[in-house]
């Protein structure tokens, strides 16, 4: 083999070796769930939003779930020490309260140490004075 034939060779391999690398370095984004607070069939509920027939969410740690209430201010009480707000306006009160607007949403995040479990929440709906119901109440699952 003549030099050129190594310095190609050898280049090939170093490309190779780095496209490995970058690749097994790449994580894929943590996933996202949008969960909308609004009337179905004429009672309130938490449903994710691409369909409203599902009530429970399954998720893992780093992700992010975003509630919206949609034509009620709403009133959320949720399990503590499981989330971190996304932004400054997601923080809750006292770590596991938080009064939503109508129109608005809630983007927290699922802590690193959360621990795996089926959790329930609460979310009192303003426009008629109830509870929203999810699967009854509403429930996250942390795999």
């Amino acid at each position: 083999m003549n030099r050129k034939q190594t310095l190609l060779i050898s280049s090939i391999i170093l490309s190779l070796f780095f496209v490995g690398f970058l690749n097994l370095s790449v994580q894929p984004q943590p996933k996202k769930y949008n969960l909308d607070i609004v009337k179905v069939d004429n009672i309130w509920k938490v449903v994710d939003a691409t369909d409203y027939t599902k009530t429970t969410i399954k998720v893992r740690k780093k992700e992010t779930i975003i509630w919206m209430a949609k034509g009620t201010d709403a009133y959320l009480q949720l399990p503590g020490k499981l989330f971190n707000p996304v932004d400054s306006e997601d923080s809750l009160k006292n770590g596991y309260t938080k009064f939503l607007k109508n129109g608005k949403r809630l983007k927290l995040k699922v802590k690193d140490d959360a621990l795996a479990g089926t959790y329930e929440y609460a979310v009192f709906c303003t426009a008629d004075g109830v509870f929203a119901q999810g699967d009854s109440p509403p429930k996250i699952v942390i795999e």
